[in-house]
């Protein structure tokens, strides 16, 4: 069993005895290659572990040093690793210890701090001991996962408070206020619609006939080559995909099978799978040929992609239509040159503006967990039945409640 230095340890009914683990060591930093990983030590006895284990430059040992100043020296069997350590001022006495990121690294160190007593944890430890509450905790877990800065600058923001401020008016909200309160939770309901996002981000599918330029339009996006082109209609027959960023929020594009009758199976399993892709889409790419007439399966899927982004690709070539010759507004309907790179900025933008209409304002706040999510529709079930109790009951266990790690 293992719990935080000085907490009780459960042994049976009755009875309570002291912690034994007097030290614990964490590695902050996520798992993988990265150029610095940082380790935590904590706990009664962590500066006398770090300080046995830990070779300085210099004649002070580390327990002999000020907190706040920066030590360079070794820890590790033999030649050990190169590693800078530091003592915090903190309510319980904390090392932290930055050497390099490589796993081997990282486990030589972590092992010798093993070997010295201090037990092995996760990080969720130490956000649980750091974070104050439960939503700080949960924010600063999915920091660790955000993907772009912007989704990490918006975790930031809840893991300072900004989810939590909210949701402690909206419990006296409740009581005096309730028209108001189910307003306030209607309103974070729609916020939750991006905060559920930050850390999968959205995914966008492009689609339409062969040869109409997607794989081409996917490598624009993507700003590399990742998918095959070929002037052969059909040579997309699986689904590709990659993981950008477009406005700093995370997107996944996928490339998929040009929409056709053939009698080609393998071909015809693509299609199926384009399908399949296009019903999973936040937003479906829909491009069309400018330089070629209007076929009649543009025009099938034209009306039956609904809220498709029309594309007018090969803007580089003589056109052969133009918007109005489609049966929507024109103003819809983006114009870009995939091979030469024209309009892709523009294009870009307005998947942003799709996917994102609303971004949050700095500090706002921003339910970003389903599990949130389901809460704030809970209380709103229960406002809407007049039901104040249920609603602060399900409230207060979203603020005060045991901290979920995983979302």
């Amino acid at each position: 069993m293992t719990c935080h230095p000085g907490e009780p340890d459960d042994t049976g009914p009755g009875r309570t005895e002291s912690c034994p683990v007097r030290a614990f060591v964490t590695q902050l930093t996520p798992e993988g290659r990265g150029a610095i990983a940082v380790v935590r030590i904590w706990g009664p006895d962590a500066i006398d572990v770090a300080s046995a284990l830990f070779r300085p430059q210099g004649r002070l040992r580390l327990d002999q040093t000020a907190p706040g100043r920066l030590r360079l020296g070794r820890i590790g069997d033999a030649l050990g690793d190169e590693v800078v350590a530091v003592v915090l001022e903190a309510a319980i006495p904390t090392v932290e210890v930055q050497c390099h990121g490589g796993a081997a690294a990282v486990e030589l160190v972590v092992s010798a701090l093993e070997k010295a007593g201090a037990q092995r944890c996760d990080r969720w430890r130490v956000t649980e001991q750091t974070a104050g509450d439960r939503l700080s905790a949960e924010a600063l877990n999915d920091l660790a996962h955000a993907p772009t800065i912007l989704t990490a600058e918006i975790l930031l923001d809840q893991a300072r408070g900004a989810l939590r401020e909210e949701l402690v008016r909206l419990t006296t909200a409740i009581d005096q206020k309730p028209e108001q309160a189910l307003a306030n939770v209607e309103e974070l309901i729609g916020r939750a619609a991006v905060g559920v996002r930050l850390l999968t981000g959205w995914r966008v599918v492009i689609a339409g006939r062969p040869n109409v330029g997607k794989s081409r339009l996917l490598n624009a996006l993507a700003g590399f080559p990742r998918a095959i082109v070929d002037p052969a209609p059909g040579t997309t027959r699986d689904v590709v995909t990659i993981r950008t960023s477009f406005g700093g929020w995370p997107v996944e594009i996928v490339d998929t099978a040009g929409l056709r009758t053939t009698n080609d199976a393998i071909e015809n399993l693509g299609i199926a799978m384009s399908q399949r892709e296009q019903e999973r889409a936040d937003l479906v790419l829909l491009v069309l040929d400018r330089s070629e007439p209007l076929q009649p399966i543009d025009r099938r899927l034209l009306a039956t992609t609904a809220g498709a982004l029309p594309i007018a690709n090969k803007s580089d070539l003589a056109p052969a239509w133009s918007p109005a010759d489609v049966p929507i507004d024109p103003s819809d309907i983006v114009t870009v040159s995939a091979d030469r790179g024209d309009g892709v900025t523009g294009l870009i933008a307005k998947i942003v503006e799709r996917l994102v209409p609303d971004p949050p304002p700095v500090g706002q706040a921003l339910p970003f967990r389903p599990a949130h999510h389901d809460d704030l529709r809970q209380i709103r079930v229960s406002l809407l039945a007049n039901n104040r109790a249920a609603a602060f009951h399900r409230l207060n266990s979203m603020i005060h409640g045991p901290a979920r790690v995983g979302p």
